[in-house]
This record gives C-alpha cells, sequence and structure tokens, in this order.
C-alpha cells in the first residue's frame, strides 16, 4: 500500500532534516505543500533536503522550481487543476492533483495519482469534517489513477483505509503533530502498508 506525507502547512527549523530521515527510512514521495510560504521558502526547504531525494518530492506550488532541482513530480489542485487544458501536462513528469468528490473521477484520467480528502475528520484542521459514509468501498476501474485517502488518517486508521479499497494513504497530522516522533510514527504506519503490498504508483 502506498505511503505518502505531506509537510506540515507551517515553516518550522527541524524540517529538512526530519524529511531526510524519512527519505532515509524509505519513503517514497514527500508532497511539498506550504500555503503561505514564499519561492525562497520553497528553495531554503528543497536545497535543505539531499539532492538524491529530490526527484521523490512533488512540488504543490511553484512548479517552475522542478527544472532548478530535478524535481519530476507536479502536484495541481483541484481549482489549478479545472484551469489546465490536459494537453499540457508534460510527458516527463509524475503528475498528482486532489478531488473531493468521486464524481471527479471521470475528469483525471490524464493524472498519475490523485489525493481523495478529508477521508476522517482532520487531526491538523479543526472543523474539517471527514465525508466518507459508513461501509464505504471505493469503486475503480483500470482506466483510474491511484486514489490516495487523505484527512485525519493516524496509525490506528490504516487497515481502515486498505478496507475501503484505497490504494494508498497520506499523513500530515500523524508525522507533523508532533515531529519529535516523526520518524517513529512514519516507521510504524510504514510497516502497517507493508502488511498491504500493491503496485507502484504509475509514473508514465
Amino acid at each position: 500500500m502506498e505511503l505518502i506525507v505531506i509537510a506540515r502547512p507551517s515553516l518550522f527549523k527541524e524540517e529538512c532534516h526530519l524529511v531526510n530521515q524519512l527519505f532515509e527510512a524509505g519513503l517514497q514521495v514527500f508532497h511539498l505543500r506550504k500555503e503561505n510560504a514564499s519561492e525562497a521558502d520553497y528553495r531554503r526547504i528543497i536545497e535543505g533536503i539531499l539532492p538524491e531525494y529530490h526527484p521523490r518530492i512533488a512540488l504543490h506550488h511553484f512548479h517552475t522550481l522542478a527544472s532548478d532541482y530535478n524535481m519530476k513530480r507536479i502536484h495541481h489542485t483541484e481549482s489549478f487543476r479545472k484551469s489546465l487544458q490536459i494537453e499540457e501536462l508534460a510527458k516527463n513528469k509524475v503528475f498528482s492533483t486532489s478531488i473531493h468528490q468521486l464524481i471527479d473521477l471521470d475528469q483525471i484520467a490524464s493524472y498519475h495519482y490523485s489525493f481523495f480528502s478529508p477521508v476522517f475528520n482532520s487531526f491538523s484542521k479543526p472543523g474539517y469534517k471527514g465525508i466518507i459514509p459508513p461501509g464505504f468501498r471505493l469503486k475503480k476501474t483500470d482506466t483510474q489513477p491511484k486514489i490516495i485517502a487523505l484527512g485525519g488518517i493516524g496509525l490506528n486508521q490504516i487497515d481502515q483505509v486498505k478496507e475501503m479499497n484505497f490504494d494508498g494513504l497520506a499523513l500530515l497530522g500523524c508525522i507533523w503533530n508532533d515531529p519529535a516522533q516523526a520518524l517513529t510514527n512514519f516507521k510504524k504506519a510504514q510497516q502497517h502498508c507493508l502488511v498491504h503490498p500493491q503496485k507502484p504508483l504509475k509514473t508514465s
């Protein structure tokens, strides 16, 4: 089962060191999303992460930085995606996006994978309620991109996410609410996910 980590929304001193540790521990994809950060902030974070891990970073903003740092992954927010023409997606990148309604699955066939949120009540955004009904199971076709569950997922929800038929999950609050436990919690989540192996995310 795929395991993705999304950056803590705010900047903090130890971030680059911890992200390097997560990559060293086996993290495959790190989504760099900072809602109020500048391009200079993004550059400082990227330059604090070891160059060999740059291809595993997905950029949510300042996409032109990808060419400066050998980055292969670009994320489009829902609003940004809706402003694009499909043919604008470059062939040599891995593109991800976000959806909040399953009806939008038909609109993202050109993407490699998509977050679907919020699955559960958010840890990091008070009042951000989960939208998954009891007994939910995701129905997918072979033509759809992989769907990654996001929102309120902690160590105790990983098995439940698998039962819902998601292809993977993304962690945010579980990792960053207590940075001192970030690496420990990642390794625990990694062990849970290894119990549910799946094919890697589509990259071409």
